[in-house]
């Protein structure tokens, strides 16, 4: 499996994801400029790699790619904290335990990361595997 088509599934996937408006959705390195909405509940999709290795020998080697899907999730402060909690859940029940051709999500995990310049953050890590 190529880098590319990694990146095309799972931006696909978050693509068909429903808990939140794909407008309040900024995806990598993407042509226009994205800006928060004034109110309300934000993400930023971040694909991580890891390094690849090799995972058997048949007629060629076979290799595998892992990683991890990093979901950052962004609300105003001071807002509480159910509502991106809530697409958090969402966001895990909708990655974790995934499966596309050769690509497999695994458990996700929720990170808080706390407040920063205007922001209360949550960030959903899930793991990867290809090939």
């Amino acid at each position: 499996m190529t880098f590319e088509q990694i990146r095309a599934l799972i931006t696909g996937r978050m693509v068909a994801f429903t808990g939140i408006d794909q407008a309040w959705i900024d995806y990598p390195n993407q042509p226009d400029v994205f800006r928060p909405p004034a109110t309300g509940l934000w993400c930023r999709l971040n694909i991580q790699y890891a390094s690849a290795f090799m995972a058997g020998m048949a007629d060629r080697p076979h290799t595998r790619k892992p990683g991890q899907i990093s979901i950052q999730c962004f609300a105003r402060e001071r807002t509480g904290t159910k509502a991106i909690n809530e697409l958090a859940d969402a966001l895990e029940a909708h990655f974790a335990y995934w499966q596309s051709g050769l690509l497999e999500c695994v458990e996700a995990t929720q990170v808080v990361a706390g407040e920063f310049e205007g922001f209360y953050q949550v960030n959903v890590n899930i793991r990867f595997r290809a090939g």
